[in-house]
């Protein structure tokens, strides 16, 4: 009887084990892993904010000459119209006449004003390469034309060059100029096309 009694509580002790002990280890163990994973989450999140502070103050340490040369050289905006006065005021500072039939493209300045608040692409960005809207950056196109002699001219890409706005001058045209009230000393008219960039936000 004694010995039955022994076996008795044996048997239960082990059905305890399985039914009770068992099931609530594996919720443990599974809790355990969910909070080790946690953890490594936080302690992550923790190290991009450290990244992210630590990128703050070094931002915020650039003097402000200094960001607004970088804006200048790569707007967020195509900013078309104070491009056009830049390069007016280069062309008349090196005595080349103002700039006349300046042309581009609308749809490339109005894209810039649309690309921070939608990144599907449209009918104004779409284009024969579509890696092109994938790109960080923007790119408008501007032709214009202008007199001068070609000493002056040699001046004003060389002032174009050393601009802190960032073009590339892809073609250049050289007429006689024939027509306007300052033919004498116009010289040579040039058409110049060029691109500049815009950083897309």
């Amino acid at each position: 009887m004694r010995y039955f009694f022994l076996l008795l509580l044996i048997a239960a002790s082990v059905g305890v084990f399985i039914t009770l002990i068992i099931p609530r280890y594996d919720v443990i163990k599974t809790e355990q892993a969910d909070i080790a994973t946690y953890n490594a989450n936080l302690a992550t999140a923790n190290q991009l904010q450290q990244s992210r502070d630590a990128l703050i103050a070094q931002y915020n340490n650039i003097p402000k000459a200094d960001l607004d040369n970088i804006k200048t050289l790569l707007p967020d905006s195509v900013d078309n119209i104070r491009l056009i006065i830049q390069l007016d005021a280069l062309a008349t500072k090196n005595g080349l006449s103002s700039l006349r039939q300046v042309d581009y493209n609308p749809a490339q300045a109005a894209t810039s004003a649309t690309a921070t608040t939608a990144n599907a692409p449209t009918a104004a960005t779409t284009t024969a390469d579509p890696t092109v809207s994938q790109l960080p950056y923007g790119e408008f196109v501007i032709s214009f034309t202008t007199s001068g002699q070609y000493s002056n001219f040699l001046s004003f890409l060389s002032d174009l060059e050393q601009n802190l706005r960032l073009v590339d001058v892809t073609d250049i045209e050289f007429t006689p100029s024939t027509s306007g009230p300052q033919t004498a000393a116009s010289g040579l008219s040039y058409k110049v096309t060029l691109k500049t960039y815009w950083l897309k936000q």
